[in-house]
């Protein structure tokens, strides 16, 4: 049997999660090879659940109003490009919910006191086994390291000219986090895959798998059947268009046969695994669809959704704001003698008086 197979859709290599050292540097690597977080900042790229989720629970976090301790007032700009404080706990929160971690640059003056902060993308990060050193790249890293600058990791006693704070989680044992979502990570992959499949079946009449069957066709040279691959796929699916479909050079002198390899309810089977993938992604979330304003039920009374509120906020929103704040609390505890940075007032949940 002679078979040649087209099958353009790409196909995901999930990183396995480990940790080493590259030969002969202090850095260790983000994954087999060094590439976990493109994957992590693609899933939230690609999957519109897992997007609209992480983006659902900014809004929670910077809540009603921040309010800026008085002894560091001034901080309402956080740096000189005019960043707000609330567009820098945005921003660092983002990649508290897509990596598990954050990082911000601390920037010193003349004088030793601090005079900037930047929220850095913590993908682009890396460290040393000991956590002393942070390794910060503009460009993704790759499996062999990459041009980086080195800081020294945030340290209130110490004063350079500038400095990373660097935060990987409360309950982290290895050198880099994984997010909250990361159980839910084939769930995530699957649902990008649907939509994937989705696309290709209303684009082209071949989005389904087939086998076509070429009778007198066995004996055909390499160069013949790689043209009647071109051929067919630039005719029914266009050169752009992913395809899947298998052509078969038989002997024989029988008529074209075109057979379908996927019954006719791949779609309804589809929908109900991408169905189910939304759901792990919002258990892994530990959130409602409800609270996101994506219940797509008869409705729901008023009582519940407060209710609901208030443990998704005590048991999920507070605990990331208060991570978040803790980073803030440690760079100004010189200042601030044991109080908090700022204050994040919380939403609070009144039908009768929206707008």
């Amino acid at each position: 049997i002679q078979l040649s197979v087209i099958d353009t859709q790409k196909k995901y290599s999930i990183p396995d999660y480990s940790e080493s050292v590259y030969g002969g540097s202090q850095i260790v690597s983000y994954g087999r090879d060094n590439d976990l977080p493109i994957l992590l900042r693609n899933c939230y790229r690609g999957s519109a659940t897992l997007k609209s989720v992480i983006d659902g629970f900014i809004p929670y976090i910077l809540g009603e109003d921040i309010k800026i301790n008085e002894k560091i007032a001034k901080w309402k700009v956080v740096n000189s490009k005019g960043m707000t404080m609330r567009q820098f706990i945005a921003a660092i929160g983002l990649d508290l919910l897509i990596y598990g971690g954050y990082c911000f640059q601390v920037v010193y003056s003349k004088l030793g006191t601090i005079s900037e902060l930047y929220p850095l993308d913590f993908g682009r990060a890396r460290t040393n086994e000991s956590g002393t050193k942070i390794y910060y790249s503009k460009k993704a890293w790759t499996k062999f390291g990459t041009k980086s600058k080195e800081f020294d990791r945030f340290d209130p006693d110490k004063r350079p000219a500038e400095a990373i704070y660097y935060f990987k989680g409360d309950f982290t044992k290895n050198v880099y986090p994984l997010p909250t979502w990361y159980g839910a990570l084939y769930d995530v992959l699957t649902e990008i895959e649907c939509s994937k499949y989705s696309l290709n079946s209303v684009s082209n009449g071949f989005s389904a798998r087939y086998i076509v069957n070429l009778p007198n066709a066995a004996n055909l040279t390499k160069e013949q059947k790689d043209l009647i691959n071109k051929e067919i796929k630039e005719k029914f699916t266009g050169v752009e268009t992913e395809s899947n479909f298998m052509l078969y050079f038989a002997n024989g002198d029988k008529a074209i046969t075109v057979s379908k390899v996927e019954s006719d309810d791949a779609t309804d089977r589809y929908i109900a695994i991408k169905d189910n993938c939304r759901s792990n992604i919002y258990t892994a979330l530990r959130c409602s669809p409800m609270l996101m304003g994506l219940y797509q039920g008869t409705g729901w009374a008023t009582s519940e959704y407060s209710d609901s509120f208030k443990i998704f906020n005590r048991t999920v929103i507070k605990p990331l704001q208060d991570t978040l704040i803790e980073g803030l609390d440690q760079v100004f505890e010189k200042q601030l003698n044991g109080e908090d940075a700022v204050e994040i007032t919380p939403f609070e949940i009144n039908f009768e008086n929206e707008q």
